[in-house]
């Protein structure tokens, strides 16, 4: 029985009912006592009507919140049936369909008009035994699929339209790109304007034609630069076609006699393009320090991995000298402001590395007094040792091993990292830990794990070794202490070991830099008797290469045995041996080192990337000349992973 309530009406009412009962008893009563009795029925007859009042407003808010219970759900089957959600309720004991909306009506009506509850049946069973797809498929459309077992309610919708929304938005995403040509101030330096107009020409024609291919918006800021703006649908459609501009433009300049190729540094996101530019630059500067011919791209996200595309071409990026003074200046400024310098090279040290440690020991000392070369005693070559032993017997070269080093660090120290610029390849961690600033110079590409700390970065692939970049840096220094014979010597030593005597990845400023070594009194005969094997090391190389097998006609694997170990010399010597037979493009030694793991040395000529082949194993290097070194792995898994490694790259270049 619903309540009666007074409403305004009825309240006025009784207002003027009871102002009226109040008038005329004061008109007929005058005895104030008995008015004043009157008045007191008054007020208890108001205090009871408020009261009750009061209690039917009580009642009422129950009846209004099932009302609202009602109004709310009959809203929602409204909903349910508008909305582009299935909704199919059961029998949670029989699974019996009891009632489904119109989109689950839409979707599940077979041609013959009749509803697939059968379908829906067995989706609830599967579902019940404890089916781990949250998914179901019908027709081209693929769907989200949840079930409420205890109420018996299932419920789905569309994945796809929610993907295509996603897609979508996606390749909205704005893309700024950077694109760089390489070597172009070196090719035109010495041309005709006629010529070099042709040159011009070609390169706006090509890129004009790759933009509008593609639906680019470009523009050229000088002659080898242009910046170009597109969305995220078009880049990746770029990587899809894994950058096959890079190989188009490098044929045309093939067939013109020009030594040109492309880099790019290309970053997109959602927001904030004064970052998403900024980003470019720096990837397309990635690209150049890794030799050119390639694509660098990154989302402008944190912990975002770069995306490496090309690089299938030795590199071909000339040095300036400019730029070698202006990176002498400014690392000689840097040192200026610190009160010690140590010198670190890569984990099992090299000739080269030792020879880049020694240079710029002497660099840094011609600046400030305390400055020193840090070698590991415990894991060296014998060459190595030879070479420190006869250092320290010429007492010119500051030398400390890293327990040494590690009590020197102070506050204000510089640490200069040379032949590496990954800090997994440092010399020791623990070292490295200690400085809040880096200095890197390296002739190898750059790569991920790159020291965040790194304030100066001299890093030029084109270079035949990083004893030759220290050199370079010496001969523009006003030197205070030249070099003496044995360091020199050391530093050829370096010099000849990335070269293999000269043979390979050589230049002109390759031969200035020997030119100005030999004249310090750089001694082959030093050179020599340092760098030479002993018995007992020849003998490990050509066990190697007897254990060496074709695994295509041009390149040639070789494992050592699971129990025996092997210095990193053995292995290069090796795989340069091998490389130097006939008809062979690369060669792969695998080896576990004295300290434990499982190490890659990889040398190719001039048409296999085994720098690429080396950074999927987590190594690095240079087109022709990489390595690599992994734990927790046996030799006869390397070699497995390596075949797989070799096979993709492979496969990939025929696809391309």
């Amino acid at each position: 029985m619903r309540r009666f309530r007074f409403a305004t009406s009825h309240l006025i009412m009784i207002g003027m009912i009871i102002f009226g009962i109040l008038a005329v008893s004061a008109r007929v009563f005058p005895d104030s006592a008995l008015l004043m009795f009157i008045i007191f029925l008054t007020c208890v007859a108001i205090i009871i009507l408020l009261y009750y009042q009061k209690s039917v407003y009580e009642i009422s808010e129950l009846e209004q919140i099932e009302l609202l219970n009602s109004q709310t759900e009959g809203k929602l089957i409204a909903l349910l049936d508008q909305m582009p959600v299935g909704v199919v309720q059961f029998d949670p004991e029989t699974d019996k369909i009891e009632w489904f909306n119109p989109f689950a009506e839409l979707i599940f009506t077979k041609e013959d008009g009749e509803f697939d509850s059968e379908f829906i049946t067995s989706v609830i069973k599967s579902k019940k035994e404890g089916s781990s797809d949250q998914t179901m498929e019908v027709g081209d459309n693929k769907y989200s699929v949840y079930l409420d077992v205890t109420n018996g309610i299932f419920y789905f919708f569309n994945l796809s339209r929610e993907n295509d929304s996603t897609k979508q938005g996606l390749d909205l995403q704005p893309v700024i790109g950077v694109i760089s040509i390489d070597n172009y101030d070196d090719t035109v330096e010495s041309l005709a304007d006629a010529d070099v107009s042709q040159i011009n020409g070609f390169i706006a024609n090509f890129i004009s034609e790759f933009a509008q291919t593609n639906g680019i918006f470009y523009c050229r800021v000088n002659m080898d630069r242009f910046y170009f703006f597109t969305d995220y649908g078009t880049l990746n459609q770029l990587i899809q076609d894994k950058f096959d501009v890079l190989e188009q433009f490098r044929k045309e300049a093939q067939e013109r006699q020009l030594p040109l190729t492309l880099s790019m540094g290309i970053s997109h996101g959602r927001t904030n393009h004064d970052q998403i530019g900024q980003i470019a630059l720096k990837n397309l500067n990635i690209a150049l320090v890794r030799g050119g011919d390639q694509a660098v791209v990154r989302e402008n996200e944190e912990n975002k991995k770069l995306l490496y595309f090309g690089g299938g071409s030795v590199s071909t990026i000339k040095r300036s000298r400019t730029r070698t003074r202006a990176m002498m200046t400014a690392i000689s400024d840097k040192i200026k402001t610190v009160d010690s310098v140590f010198v670190v090279g890569h984990k099992n040290l090299d000739m080269d590395a030792l020879g880049a440690s020694v240079g710029m020991q002497v660099f840094a000392n011609n600046i400030i007094e305390h400055a020193y070369a840090v070698y590991d005693e415990n894991s060296i070559s014998h060459d190595v040792k030879r070479a420190i032993e006869r250092l320290q017997y010429d007492g010119n070269t500051q030398l400390l091993t890293v327990k040494e080093a590690l009590n020197q660090v102070t506050g204000n120290s510089l640490l200069i990292m040379v032949d590496h610029s990954k800090l997994q390849l440092t010399l020791s961690r623990e070292l490295y830990d200690k400085f809040t600033e880096v200095i890197v110079i390296d002739h190898h590409r750059r790569d991920d794990d790159f020291p965040e700390n790194a304030t100066l970065t001299f890093i030029e692939s084109g270079a035949s070794s990083a004893s030759e970049l220290v050199t370079e840096l010496l001969q523009f220094q006003d030197s205070k202490y030249r070099l003496s014979k044995i360091q020199a010597s050391i530093i050829m030593a370096g010099i000849m070991l990335d070269t293999k005597n000269f043979s390979t990845r050589v230049t002109s400023r390759t031969f200035d830099v020997a030119s100005y070594l030999r004249t310090l009194g750089s001694d082959n005969v030093e050179i020599q008797n340092i760098s030479a094997l002993d018995f007992d090391e020849y003998r490990s190389v050509n066990e190697l290469i007897l254990r060496g097998e074709r695994i295509l006609p041009n390149i040639i694997v070789t494992a050592g045995a699971e129990d025996a170990s092997y210095s990193n010399v053995i292995a290069s010597r090796a795989a340069d041996t091998m490389l130097n037979m006939a008809g062979i493009e690369a060669t792969f030694v695998i080896t576990r080192t004295p300290e434990g793991f499982v190490s890659v040395s990889a040398r190719s000529r001039n048409k296999i990337n085994v720098q690429r082949i080396m950074e999927e194993m987590g190594g690095g290097g240079h087109f022709n000349l990489a390595a690599c070194q992994i734990q927790d792995m046996t030799v006869k898994e390397v070699r497995e992973l390596l075949l797989e490694k070799i096979e993709e790259e492979f496969k990939e270049n025929k696809e391309s």
